[in-house]
């Protein structure tokens, strides 16, 4: 049975933000987590004092990491489809 939404307050990038989701609790803290330790790292790296300029190169890179690992995820998917395709041929060909 579903739980249904909780709220869990988060700390990002010392802002306490109080998040209202069906996840459980762990998740939506690691998930905060995540976020929170690229905000500081890309702060660090950067010298940026506003925030929001932050928030976005921070968006930024999980995205820029999130479609890669789509785009990668699409050509293995490929590799493997293509494979299966020549061993069903194969089997096939066996067959006749």
């Amino acid at each position: 049975m579903a739980q249904g939404k909780q709220t869990t307050k988060v700390t990002i990038f010392g802002v306490e933000y109080s998040i209202t989701s069906d996840r459980n609790p762990d998740e939506v803290r690691r998930i905060a987590k995540f976020v929170d330790d690229k905000m500081w790292e890309i702060s660090e790296n950067n010298n940026l004092i506003s925030t929001e300029k932050v928030a976005i190169l921070t968006a930024l890179n999980i995205a820029e990491d999130y479609l890669h690992t789509l785009e990668q995820r699409k050509r293995e998917t490929e590799r493997v489809e293509k494979k299966t395709s020549s061993i069903i041929k194969l089997i096939d060909e066996s067959r006749s």
